[in-house]
């Protein structure tokens, strides 16, 4: 009996401790301390999720209703979101600049999705910080370059994929209308970076099925998902209660998948061996994780479970955005077809027909440069940075940031700036064209972000989108079937953009 007396006071005891827990929590997080940035107070507990789940119902998409908050509460806003760290929103050239340009902002934050995404662990590139973030990036830039990434030397193999996707294209056009270009570009984007990871090259239409399936599981999960995480990343245990509802079976499917077909590539190369002199960066990566074992230097960054989500990475971040990019600049031209004309009269006059055009053509085809800046501008197709975090307690313009709260900086704000664009909603290629007709760049732009956490693949990127334009436009009209409604050139919103969906008649010329 005083044994179940005894049982009970203990229960009660926990019961009222978890209370008073959550009382604490609910109390602290509806209090905002007196420098914390200013911002919609919310409600307890749930903090912000319905101001922004009601911004973004209006709006329509997330970088809309941060540029909402930034118009009413300034370049810094603090929102708090579930049991998740608050979350600032710094919106704003200068403010955007100072805040990526600072390393105590360089971490990244710890939220479930971004965790279960690796494996229940921060690991790879994109979702890594301090020693891991380094010692991965450092590591995978140098041998990437080795073998051509971001240099000159690889502009054989890009203009290859372009002239394939060019035949593609024009053998595309020969059925009717194109439905497919998203996939088609998708392979031909992934080509060339697929033989520096893997070592094998494949034209379009030639890919293997599995690497077909891991690039359509990679679109799907960045079209339904979202920067700041969503549910799961402000309530994880719901995902216990709804995992349907919260669309984390879905989820945990597609994450296994994927993972999956990365783990079959990198069995495959050791299975094969690796040569002395290695030619792709899994067989590097693979030489350094032996090496570092030989050496008895202790706990190492380097192991196949990193290898996965390293190339996970840059395959994610090799595709989607750049794919996306020239999926938008369709779009525009298939609206705008009297821009289209005059990039295709620049090529005609500049480049011809019997050769296609090189890298060398840059600043001989300053028009199409701007065309290509201006979608950039405009699509936004990475309006957000990826999230950051504050690794150490801090403050940003006079505002207090503690340790572990996360930083998202608001590209849109800058891209969407009156002040600065004075008629930000208009497409206008020529705001790049300076009085003497050469392309202009502007620090205003900024798709691949800022300070140490920039792309890594921007040269790359860049590159290919205009190689590929070039290339297309060079040879195909793009319009809309004559009955097709005018698209929404916003685009569809996901943790990335995407290009809104279209039928697309490709006209040879």
């Amino acid at each position: 009996m005083v044994l179940i007396m005894f049982i009970e006071l203990i229960m009660w005891f926990i019961i009222l401790f978890i209370v008073t827990i959550l009382i604490l929590k609910v109390c602290h997080s509806y209090n905002r301390p007196q420098k914390f940035p200013p911002g919609p107070k919310g409600l307890p507990l749930i903090g912000n999720i319905l101001d922004i789940i009601r911004l973004v119902n209006e709006t329509k998409f997330y970088a809309d209703a941060w540029c909402r908050l930034a118009e009413k509460y300034g370049p810094v806003v603090g929102i708090r979101l579930g049991f998740d760290e608050p979350m600032i929103i710094v919106s704003g050239k200068p403010a955007i600049t100072e805040m990526l340009n600072r390393a105590e902002f360089d971490g990244r934050p710890n939220g479930f999705l971004f965790r279960y995404r690796t494996g229940g662990t921060r690991q790879g590139i994109l979702f890594t910080d301090t020693n891991v973030w380094q010692n991965q990036r450092r590591f995978a830039l140098k041998t990437l370059k080795q073998y051509g990434f971001g240099k000159n030397s690889m502009e054989e193999m890009l203009k290859h994929d372009a002239i394939t996707l060019t035949n593609v294209v024009l053998e595309l056009t020969r059925r009717g209308t194109i439905k497919t270009i998203s996939s088609v570009v998708s392979a031909a984007v992934l080509s060339s970076l697929w033989f520096l990871i893997d070592g094998t090259k494949f034209d379009v239409g030639t890919e293997d099925p599995n690497l077909a399936e891991a690039i359509n599981i990679l679109q799907s999960l960045t079209s339904n998902s979202s920067v700041p995480g969503g549910i799961l990343n402000y309530f994880p245990f719901l995902r216990h209660l709804f995992p349907n509802l919260t669309g984390f079976s879905v989820f945990a499917e597609r994450q296994k998948r994927i993972n999956n077909f990365f783990a079959d590539v990198i069995t495959k190369h050791k299975r094969h061996g690796i040569d002395d002199q290695c030619t792709n960066f899994i067989d590097a990566y693979l030489k350094e994780i032996e090496a570092q074992k030989e050496s008895n230097s202790g706990y190492t960054f380097f192991n196949e479970t990193q290898l996965l989500f390293v190339i996970k990475d840059l395959f994610a971040a090799g595709v989607d955005t750049t794919n996306n990019t020239i999926g938008f600049v369709i779009a525009f031209l298939v609206v705008h077809q009297d821009v289209q004309a005059k990039v295709y009269d620049e090529i005609s006059r500049v480049v011809g027909k019997d050769v296609y055009p090189s890298l060398n053509d840059k600043d001989r085809l300053p028009y199409l440069r701007a065309v290509l800046a201006e979608v950039s501008r405009l699509a936004n197709v990475g309006p957000t940075s990826i999230p950051h975090r504050a690794i150490v307690d801090t403050d940003l313009l006079g505002y207090e940031i503690k340790r572990n709260y996360t930083l998202l900086a608001n590209f849109k704000s800058v891209h969407m700036s009156k002040e600065h664009w004075g008629d930000p909603e208009v497409f206008r290629p020529e705001r790049f064209i300076d009085e003497n007709g050469k392309f202009i760049t502007d620090s205003w732009l900024m798709p691949f972000g800022l300070g140490r956490r920039k792309c890594l693949g921007e040269t790359l990127a860049k590159n290919t989108v205009f190689l590929f334009m070039a290339s297309l436009l060079q040879r195909i009209r793009f319009t809309l079937p004559s009955d097709h409604p005018k698209p929404s050139l916003r685009g569809i919103e996901g943790f990335v953009v995407t290009p809104p969906v279209m039928d697309i008649v490709a006209l040879q010329r």
